[in-house]
């Protein structure tokens, strides 16, 4: 018997879900929870637009009162409407969003791409979209779009992971959309998170920390270099003797060559007649 009525409560939230997507498509509806008091039961509807959730005067809530308390046969339902803080962070509305946006033509990676991009800029860890159906084309296929990190398996993937799936009906078929997103950090992650950012402080710290050169070691340094240079320029130039004049060789005669014989140039003088001193003029 408590088998049975946990069995039928289960049915009756499964079936309240559908009809309230059904109702709040326009509304970005995200999820709704039930309370149960001994006095009526309360119904917290979560949407994107809560203004289209109440209507004009309150009239939808009238009506949605009505056929949650003759159909599904709850005691006194009282409807509380909360927007949703942040609808870039909740994967129900992301994949709506998806969804209308392909029923009205628009192309499916534009799309994705914009709202990957918005989903990281309001804080999330990472996010998966994944389209199957047939996109373009009469072949259905099926793309994944991912960014940052995501986990897929083990407690951490069911505790901080959303997964929800929506449906576009198109002319040439119905397109699926799946969205996983990770929007909280999961407690190991974050411990080696905060390892890593006290590293980076402990870094800058000691950065800044080091003493800057006093005027008296600056003046030294910029003395030293131009005392080297001058050191340089000493030991480069080498030190300049007196240069001597060249020294003309003559050419020294070669072995086998005989000495050229001087030309004569001297005439031959006739020979001079040596007068006696016993010879005297004759008168």
């Amino acid at each position: 018997m408590i088998e049975r009525k946990f069995i039928e409560k289960g049915i009756q939230k499964s079936e309240m879900e559908k009809f309230l997507n059904k109702t709040l498509e326009r509304a970005d509806y995200s999820h709704s929870d039930i309370k149960r008091t001994p006095l009526n039961t309360r119904i917290v509807i979560f949407a994107g637009r809560p203004g289209v959730v109440i209507g004009h005067a309150g009239s939808k809530i009238n009506e949605m009162t009505n056929t949650l308390k003759n159909k599904f046969k709850i005691d006194n339902p009282q409807i509380e409407v909360k927007s949703v803080s942040d609808p870039s962070l909740d994967a129900k509305v992301v994949a709506k969003q998806i969804a209308s946006s392909l029923e009205r033509g628009t192309k499916h990676r534009q799309i994705v791409n914009i709202m990957l991009k918005k989903i990281i800029e309001a804080g999330a860890i990472g996010a998966e979209i994944t389209i199957s159906g047939k996109i373009t084309g009469s072949r259905s296929r099926t793309e994944k779009f991912m960014r940052g990190y995501l986990k897929k398996c083990g407690n951490t993937a069911d505790v901080h992971t959303q997964t929800e799936m929506e449906t576009a009906v198109l002319k040439a078929g119905t397109i699926g959309v799946k969205v996983k997103l990770m929007s909280t950090m999961p407690s190991v992650l974050s411990i080696e998170k905060r390892i890593l950012e006290t590293a980076k402080e402990k870094e800058d710290e000691k950065k800044e920390k080091k003493p800057e050169p006093s005027k008296e070691d600056k003046d030294k340094k910029e003395t030293e270099p131009k005392q080297d240079k001058k050191e340089e320029k000493v030991k480069a130039e080498p030190t300049k003797e007196k240069e001597e004049p060249p020294k003309t060789k003559e050419p020294e005669p070669e072995k086998n060559e005989k000495p050229k014989k001087e030309p004569e140039t001297k005439e031959k003088t006739a020979p001079k007649t040596k007068e006696t001193k016993d010879e005297k003029p004759k008168k």
